[in-house]
């Protein structure tokens, strides 16, 4: 039970897992301005989350210009896979405990 109990802190926030799951499930790089859509956050909330998923090592940011014009993609990192599949197991087991 106290496994169960150390949810990852990053996680527990539902916009960061929502983040993460469209993240994982993607084969490539996502571009910022595609997950402001997905998401349907604003650039700055956008922004402050990805900023705490990449200091947490969850997510990896890669900067680059196309045509001229900034484009900033990310991607779940193996590590943040990892956590990932550990916080979705804790919540099925958590909910098969109850």
């Amino acid at each position: 039970m106290d496994k169960i109990l150390s949810f990852h802190p990053l996680l527990a926030d539902k916009v960061r897992l929502s983040i993460m799951g469209v993240l994982a499930n993607s084969n490539e790089p996502i571009a910022f301005t595609d997950l402001i859509e997905a998401m349907q956050l604003t650039k700055g909330n956008l922004s402050s989350h990805m900023k705490k998923l990449e200091e947490g090592g969850l997510i990896k940011m890669e900067k680059e210009f196309v045509n001229r014009k900034p484009r900033t993609t990310y991607e779940c990192t193996p590590n943040g896979r990892e956590h990932l599949k550990e916080y979705l197991e804790q919540i099925q087991a958590l909910l098969k405990f109850n």
